[in-house]
């Protein structure tokens, strides 16, 4: 028996994606994980991520999709993040459009109401166990109706593990720096010196960023002199 994601029957659903990924039709986006798909039929619209290329590769980025159709599956409840409708033949994962704008390109109708909604949806994601780690890149972060924030791809995002498991521990605690620190380079527009006392309890640079950052200077340093 087949079944049916957001109205759209399941069989006819993966003939389509097969199809797609075959002719390298219906392409909107690529992510770590491989290519993004658009799918759409009167008026119902699913985004298809499918991994690619061959061997090895293709196998990473399978098991990529697979982590994170786990990490949807924990955030299943919260207002924010795109549904899940599952993830087919163990191989392609199908995700609720959501019609929003990056915030790179986006006009944020209030800004103040806006980011107050994002650190409240970061801390419910942290409170479900999961760090995003990468809501630098700013594709990762929409606006919905030039107010409501959505977080999206979550390809690396790092699941915490009950029981004794320090190192999996310590990439999630330095994950979910990275989650506040983009909130607060993104409110502030990079220009942390503006940045209020109630809000500086959010940033807290990690030593990754630190060496990150000193790398960058001395790069722009040498390219000038060049």
């Amino acid at each position: 028996m087949q079944n049916d994601l957001n109205g759209i029957n399941e069989g006819e659903l993966l003939r389509w994606i097969e199809t797609s990924v075959k002719t390298g039709s219906n392409i909107i986006s690529h992510g770590y994980q491989g290519h993004i798909y658009l799918y759409e039929d009167e008026g119902r619209r699913l985004v298809i991520k499918a991994p690619m290329g061959w061997g090895l590769g293709k196998l990473i980025r399978q098991i990529m999709l697979r982590n994170e159709f786990r990490v949807y599956s924990k955030l299943s409840l919260i207002h924010g993040i795109p549904k899940c409708y599952g993830f087919l033949k163990n191989r392609y994962l199908a995700l609720e459009f959501v019609d929003g704008v990056s915030i790179k390109e986006a006009r944020i109708s209030d800004r103040e109401f806006f980011f107050t909604n994002l650190i409240d949806l970061i801390k419910n994601l942290h409170k479900a166990g999961v760090a995003h780690s990468d809501l630098k890149k700013k594709d990762n972060l929409l606006v919905v109706n030039g107010q409501t924030p959505c977080v999206i791809d979550f390809g690396v995002a790092i699941i915490r593990k009950s029981g004794f498991a320090p190192v999996n521990h310590f990439l999630y605690n330095i994950a979910r720096k990275f989650d506040f620190n983009a909130w607060a380079k993104l409110k502030y527009n990079r220009k942390l010196e503006n940045i209020t006392d109630e809000d500086r309890k959010y940033y807290n640079r990690t030593i990754i960023e630190t060496v990150s950052h000193k790398i960058k200077r001395v790069y722009r340093k040498i390219k000038r002199t060049d």
